[in-house]
């Protein structure tokens, strides 16, 4: 895949990844899933590149949800920023219908490139609107 599809789980809203989740669990039985690891807690170092200098440094622990599991014998990883069990589960699954390949996959393929335009279109929205502002200050 082109696009990093934890990019565009992450920044997707829970809602939208538990529908994919929903339609992956309807293509493979539910007892094909087997959970590995989690959903559970942990702390990692969120690691911040300084743009000046180009030097990466330490900004602080995170609190993540991680998710390993296995979709008829696939390996799936989810993880999210936060406190979200479902959130984290649904990129697992999600991750394992990818990594399967086939109909399934062509299809999430398809939705997370409609959902990367999204998270786009927002993300530029959001710009824009800095930029209107900035202009308000500079003209006072």
């Amino acid at each position: 895949m082109s696009m990093n599809h934890y990019h565009v789980l992450a920044n997707s809203p829970e809602e939208e990844v538990c529908r994919l989740a929903s339609a992956v669990l309807e293509h493979y039985e539910q007892s094909q899933v087997k959970l590995l690891s989690g959903p559970q807690q942990g702390l990692v170092m969120l690691r911040v590149r300084e743009t000046v200098a180009n030097s990466l440094f330490n900004a602080g622990e995170v609190l993540v949800t991680e998710v390993k599991l296995e979709l008829d014998d696939q390996f799936g990883f989810g993880m999210i920023i936060g406190d979200s069990q479902r959130h984290a589960m649904g990129i697992a699954l999600v991750d394992a219908a990818l990594r399967k390949g086939g109909d399934v996959a062509d299809w999430l393929t398809q939705e997370l490139i409609n959902l990367d335009a999204q998270i786009m279109e927002k993300n530029r929205k959001e710009l824009a609107l800095v930029a209107s502002t900035k202009v308000e200050f500079e003209r006072m």
